[in-house]
């Protein structure tokens, strides 16, 4: 294992003569490129952020269930649920997401009943399918009297050995039989708030205490709370400083108001607090599961990915932490639900949630356990359509972003009440529809190539941060300050403030994506691990604030030799809501190579970039070291660069990433992608028209990739200077695919998903 930042030497990057004709467009990419050395990207490491006895298992496993929700249907008995599960699993898939047993004449014993038939017509009664297994190790297979040698190449003949499945459903029918004495949920704190730090009475004391842990005395603690510069601070216990974070008029949801403050480092602890009872509770609840049953796995996970979610009290990495000791982490992505920022768009967000749910657990078995399965009218207040084609976008996306697990919300709708006739795999009549006819047929290819599928990694070009301190901040600057009651404050400071860094990340995911640039998410606590050398380029989108540690850790990074972006507002903050002053010999002056002299908005002044008018933050730059690369028509530095030790720090002076974060922008997008990517590129170029986004994963064997398109139909080129194919295929349709010299072209269906594996060698 290793720890620290690693070497990237710019010689290990190796930029090939492109072979497509270049671009007439001065911002235009081309060119493809292979990362070089042991372990280039730091996968040993990736694979241990989230170890465990569980994790390891379910590497050896390798499960990749596909689920739906079984719907108890009006008059239906057990033998109606057994042919359904018998139409489910000839479809393809592979387990129950979950069961709905909701008629009121079910007699007692039913829902055992349901279960046992299920594993009898075998199907998982549970959502994580073959997850549940008992590992499989040489004791098992010799007190089973299977003679094979357990090797991964053996592994898939031991898993389809008659004798082994009969003993895994034996161990299903059991868990079945003590259902009822599963431990109940462990009642913690639950999760306290929702969209504002304040507090209930009872979770003063706590928070208290968690004061005095973290600051020691009351005079630290006064001084972090900027006591003075931000008014005065009258406490003189912890008790008392708990109790200026009180709230009232709590909702259903957990919503309260409280007093305002000038500070805000008071509201980021009452965050950080609450966010950590949560975690500790799924840590708890994974802790007591795995002791009452160590093979079967538990799910973590949440929704409304694209939320502010420290504002929330939400913590979702420090979740799906917790998966690491029980199972899974994932995240509900419902269309009509779950895309808060986004109007009449599916494919890019819902890789961009599935990409969050998977660097979210790095190394953890991730999934998504609840996906839409079908069309919605009313109950996400917005209708959609989800035919085929759109299947085959959402289990692509999935893919792509490496989930193993899917979860179908649901198989049968609803005939009454909330969410009627919605969300089905079915027609309204219960017959299947097409989109469960594909993904049945998707489940298949997986069940087929899951094997593959867990050796398949990413190789990143881009790191975009994300940081849970500075959605904090955030979160803060949107409350803002007075509760005055005029129009000047009824402003809409949710969207001017608090999602920003949202859709910063959003806007940078949509430009590289739609120009082929893997990247991944990497978090504060991916800093820590020493995981910054994955990738050759980090991008910072509206980082307005971090601790000085991480941006220690990442002045580092540079100095090794990585490559650092960073767009506007940059580190104008700490943690602690104080301007960074940013004076000489500072962190961040030593870096950038200047400092940030004052910081404007061209509200009421155009700066134009490129023949654009701008409308963005800014800031009047002081130069000591580092060059001017672009300037706006006004002579103010727009793009600068700075050579510090190996690597090379990039300012981009304008809200470049959140300026891409709707669609139609796309000069804009290729701007921000050139001006990220400097000389820097992936291992792999698709020729085509941009309405076809291409992702890979790399296999030893093979590589696989996972092909969007939201256009009309279209035939494309996946080419490299520095990988070999010897064979590509279609997996959904078994089309084996024209090879040209350095690659192959694929025809890619109008508004779909593909998915290609491509085989190594000459």
């Amino acid at each position: 294992m290793r720890s620290g930042i690693t070497i990237l030497l710019a010689s290990s990057l190796l930029l090939t003569q492109p072979s497509f004709a270049q671009n007439t467009s001065k911002w235009a990419l081309t060119g493809t490129q292979a990362r070089q050395g042991y372990d280039p990207y730091l996968q040993e490491l990736y694979w241990q952020l989230n170890d465990s006895p569980m994790q390891q298992k379910l590497r050896n496993v390798k499960p990749f269930p596909v689920g739906v929700v079984y719907y108890q249907q009006r008059g239906e008995k057990l033998e109606d649920a057994k042919r359904e599960f018998e139409t489910i699993r000839d479809l393809g898939f592979t387990a129950l997401k979950q069961v709905q047993l909701v008629a009121p004449y079910n007699p007692p014993g039913y829902e055992e009943e349901v279960f046992h038939a299920a594993i009898d017509i075998g199907i998982s009664p549970w959502y994580y399918g073959k997850g549940g297994w008992v590992d499989i190790t040489p004791e098992l297979l010799a007190e089973l009297g299977i003679d094979m040698e357990l090797t991964e190449e053996n592994m898939p003949a031991i898993q389809q050995h008659p004798r082994m499945i009969d003993h895994q459903k034996k161990v299903w029918h059991e868990r079945v039989e003590r259902m009822d004495e599963k431990p109940a949920k462990p009642k913690g704190m639950g999760e306290p708030g929702r969209n504002n730090p304040w507090m209930p009475e009872r979770l003063l004391p706590p928070f208290a205490k968690w004061l005095e842990l973290e600051y020691k005395t009351v005079n630290t603690l006064k001084d972090a709370w900027n006591c003075g510069y931000t008014g005065s601070c009258n406490f003189t216990t912890f008790r008392e400083a708990a109790q200026e974070l009180k709230g009232t008029g709590f909702d259903q949801y957990g919503n309260g108001r409280g007093p305002l403050s000038r500070d805000f480092r008071r509201f980021r602890d009452a965050m950080k607090f609450q966010s950590e009872l949560i975690v500790e509770n799924y840590q708890k609840t994974m802790s007591l599961y795995y002791e009452w049953d160590p093979a079967e796995p538990e799910r973590t996970g949440g929704h409304q990915l694209f939320e502010n979610q420290a504002v929330n009290a939400w913590d979702l990495e420090g979740q799906a932490k917790t998966a690491s000791i029980g199972g899974s982490f994932y995240s509900s992505i419902h269309l009509a639900h779950h895309f808060f920022l986004i109007e009449n768009e599916i494919m890019r967000p819902v890789y961009w949630q599935a990409r969050t749910v998977a660097d979210m657990f790095k190394g953890g078995w991730a999934a998504t356990w609840e996906s839409t399965g079908g069309p919605t009218q009313w109950s996400g207040h917005q209708g959609n359509t989800v035919d085929g084609n759109t299947m085959s976008q959402l289990i692509v996306s999935y893919l792509a972003a490496g989930l193993k697990g899917i979860g179908f919300w649901m198989w049968n709708s609803r005939g009454e009440g909330w969410e009627v006739g919605e969300y089905a795999l079915t027609d309204i009549q219960g017959h299947p529809s097409d989109r469960a006819v594909v993904a049945g047929n998707f489940s298949k290819k997986l069940q087929e190539q899951r094997f593959e599928l867990w050796e398949a990694v990413d190789e990143p070009t881009v790191g975009i941060l994300y940081s849970w301190e500075n959605e904090a901040m955030l979160g803060r600057l949107s409350m803002g300050a007075y509760n005055l009651n005029t129009p000047v404050y009824k402003t809409n400071r949710d969207r001017q403030f608090r999602q920003l860094h949202t859709e910063a990340r959003m806007g940078l995911s949509r430009a590289l994506m739609n120009n082929n640039i893997p990247f991944e998410y990497l978090t504060e606590r991916d800093l820590d691990a020493g995981l910054a050398a994955r990738y050759p380029i980090i991008y910072l989108p509206c980082l307005l604030a971090l601790k000085d540690e991480h941006v220690k850790i990442i002045k580092e990074y540079v100095r090794q030799g990585g490559r650092l972006v960073a767009d506007f507002p940059v580190l104008m903050l700490d943690t602690y809501g104080r301007l960074n002053k940013q004076k000489e010999g500072s962190d961040f002056a030593e870096l950038f190579g200047l400092q940030i002299a004052d910081y404007y908005h061209s509200f009421n002044r155009n700066m134009v970039f490129d023949g654009d008018s701008l409308y963005t933050q800014y800031g009047v730059l002081k130069l000591n070291g580092a060059k001017v690369v672009n300037t706006f028509t006004n002579g103010v530095p727009a793009l600068t660069s700075h050579l510090y030790g190996e690597g090379e720090a990039v300012l981009i002076n304008f809200e470049a990433s959140r300026m891409t974060y709707l669609p139609g922008n796309d000069k804009m997008e290729d701007i921000v992608t050139f001006c990220t990517l400097g000389d820097i590129r992936p291992p792999f170029e698709v020729k085509g028209n941009k309405k076809s986004m291409v992702m890979r994963r790399a296999a030893p064997a093979a590589d696989h990739y996972f092909i969007l398109n939201d256009g009309p139909a279209e035939e494309i080129v996946i080419r490299s200077d520095v990988i070999r194919y010897r064979a590509a295929e279609n997996v959904y349709t078994g089309e084996q695919l024209q090879l040209i010299q350095d690659g192959f072209t694929v025809k890619v269906p109008e508004r779909s998903g593909v998915w290609v594996r491509a085989v190594k060698g000459e």
